[in-house]
């Protein structure tokens, strides 16, 4: 529900106690609770206000709670929503970069698909509050209906613990390989000598940047800039294997083993294989020990949850943070006209429903079910609806992807391009002769896209180096972010000032009717303040702008010569997936003959170590 709110006689009764307190110190006791607290933050005394503050605490600690979970989630929902935009290149399925023994091979580069998002059009941005209404009033009159939610909330808890298995797989899975890359990072920083180090997980080597190297190093297996490091052994920053060099030679030998064989099992990506003769066969790539772990965890989250009912709070916070985490990585707002429209539709939505109406304070307080988050502290309780969290959210994500475009876009090269054509000479009816034409054309050349996720890390163990330089991958995940970090201020301010409404009226409030204004305010503001309106309004994740930009030939009538190349591609490889699948049917029934046939294969297939190759350090 879209309402902050405070355990309204808890509040209440704490409010009374504490003011009765101060205002007894005050010599104020005809006042009213809130003028003796207003009045005890106009004194001066720094004791008095000290112990407004302390006894204030639990409601502080309470918004606090509320305010680090809701940008958390929002923070790194948006990290991982992150994927190509349109001012960058698609990678190379290959690379023909040396390794760091300085031997030219070619590998394969492994990378996972990514998220496919749902788009928000205009027509969905314009009748989503009239949906959410709808929805709103429907359970009001199912729960007036029913006199009892219980059996309603039942259903509810039923439904979201079943959706939640793969939200809060994710929302874990997330939260484990964030951790794995934190103990095992692919780069960090000697604090001794400032010196840049890789790991190499396919030579279980560490690498040193050379001292000679002057400028930051485009690949991370550039042996120009790197050497072998024979000193350090293991997969871990020297903070961290310090521990191991306190072991036995023999111990210490076994425990280094390990870590680079576990290095490489939280690192590694599987694929899934599976056929059933006479109906096909598919293969899922992307598979993590993380998301392994993580969906059973959310299946044991989900059982406790329904089944047990053990940690309530604890684990309704957990199931409603992995449906916000999930929602912000599968919702694109597609342009900030589209996203200013949804944040103000439903800004007037949840005034109208809170101020205006009964439904959202009644819903809210009687549906007992993982759509918000909740928090306490001593006698002070609240709670946030998950509408708080994922519509500034998805705002705030278009926010961080915009500024990963703007930091691509800024590297994009303009080159001219010689453009030639046979222009055939009409002067005579016999004369066939032709002349070449020349033109002179920009075009743009885009710079190839690095995934700036998984890099928390690499981050973190560079972070504070006295020197400069730094490789690709650390550039990628460095990318400024003027935007988000606005709409996170914003955000900050928006739901401070929500809370602060709630402690003064003492009544729930609609948190989108200070979230909007903040939001709308910091970004567009800021893009009038930089002249950057015209580029933000343009902006859009719409896939249509995602297109390759060639020059081609062109005759004398402007048309050009040279057909699209990427359409043909496409149907080449259309063509040619036909082929293959009907050579590979008569080669089944070839070896059918020979050596029997398969009715069912499942298989999970692990990456040989000569494609475990680290792209893009």
């Amino acid at each position: 529900m879209d309402e902050l709110a405070l355990n309204g006689t808890l509040a209440g009764d704490a409010l009374a106690n504490i003011t009765a307190n101060i205002t007894d110190n005050l010599a104020a006791s005809n006042m009213t609770p809130m003028a003796a607290a207003r009045a005890a933050f106009s004194l001066s005394d720094p004791s008095t206000f000290a112990q407004l503050l302390y006894a204030y605490r639990h409601m502080f600690i309470m918004e606090a709670r509320i305010l680090g979970l809701a940008l958390g989630v929002i923070y790194l929902g948006a990290h991982a929503s992150l994927s190509r935009p349109h001012s960058a290149a698609p990678r190379d399925d290959e690379s023909d970069k040396a390794d760091g023994d300085g031997k030219g091979t070619t590998k394969k580069r492994k990378r996972t698909a990514d998220v496919a998002k749902e788009s928000i059009q205009l027509k969905d941005a314009l009748l989503m509050p009239f949906f959410a209404a709808a929805a709103l009033i429907g359970f009001y009159y199912l729960i007036q209906y029913m006199q009892d939610p219980a059996l309603l909330n039942r259903i509810l808890r039923a439904y979201t613990s079943l959706i939640a298995v793969a939200s809060v797989g994710a929302f874990l899975g997330g939260g484990l390989s964030l951790a794995s890359s934190l103990v095992f990072p692919n780069v960090w920083t000697s604090r001794r000598d400032g010196h840049l180090h890789r790991v190499d997980g396919s030579k279980r080597a560490q690498w040193v940047q050379k001292a000679t190297a002057s400028d930051a190093p485009r690949a991370a297996n550039d042996t120009s800039a790197w050497e072998l490091d024979p000193s350090r052994t293991t997969p871990f920053p020297d903070m961290l294997a310090a521990p191991i060099s306190w072991l036995p030679a023999s111990s210490a030998a076994r425990v280094t083993s390990a870590s680079w064989a576990f290095r490489r099992l939280v690192r590694e990506s599987w694929s899934i294989h599976m056929s059933l003769r006479g109906v096909g066969e598919e293969e899922i790539e992307g598979l993590t020990i993380h998301a392994l772990i993580g969906m059973a965890l959310a299946g044991l989250t989900a059982y406790l949850y329904y089944f047990v009912g053990l940690f309530p709070s604890l684990l309704n916070n957990i199931m409603g943070l992995g449906m916000s985490y999930l929602s912000l990585q599968l919702v694109s707002g597609t342009s900030f006209a589209i996203g200013s429209t949804v944040l103000i539709g439903l800004f007037v939505y949840d005034v109208v429903m809170v101020f205006y109406t009964p439904f959202m304070v009644a819903v809210a307080t009687q549906v007992d079910a993982p759509i918000k988050i909740v928090a306490g502290s001593g006698p002070q309780t609240g709670m946030l609806g998950l509408g708080d969290i994922v519509v500034p959210g998805i705002y705030m994500c278009l926010c961080l992807r915009y500024d990963l475009y703007r930091h691509y876009a800024r590297q994009i090269k303009h080159v001219d391009t010689t453009l030639t054509a046979e222009v055939a000479n009409l002067a005579t009816d016999e004369d066939k002769a032709t002349t070449t034409k020349t033109t002179t054309a920009t075009r743009e050349v885009k710079p190839q896209y690095i995934d700036p996720q998984g890099r928390w890390g690499d981050r973190l163990w560079t972070s504070g180096a006295a020197t400069a330089v730094t490789t690709a991958g650390l550039a990628a995940a460095r990318f400024s972010k003027p935007y988000f970090y606005a709409s996170m201020v914003a955000y900050v301010i928006g739901l401070m000032a929500a809370m602060a409404a709630m402690l003064i009226t003492r009544k729930g409030q609609p948190a989108l009717f200070y979230l909007v204004p903040a939001l709308l305010v910091a970004t567009w503001g800021r893009a009038a303040v930089t002249g950057d309106l015209k580029g933000m309004w343009a902006y859009t994740e719409d896939d249509s702008q995602d297109t390759k930009d060639v020059v081609v030939e062109v005759d004398a009538d402007g048309k050009p010569i040279k057909a699209d190349e990427t359409k043909d591609e496409k149907k080449d490889k259309k063509t040619d997936g036909k082929d293959d699948q009907k050579k590979k049917k008569e080669n089944e029934n070839e070896n059918d003959n020979e050596t029997g046939r398969d009715i069912f294969v499942f298989a999970i297939r692990a990456p040989p170590e000569s494609d475990f190759f680290e792209m893009d350090i």
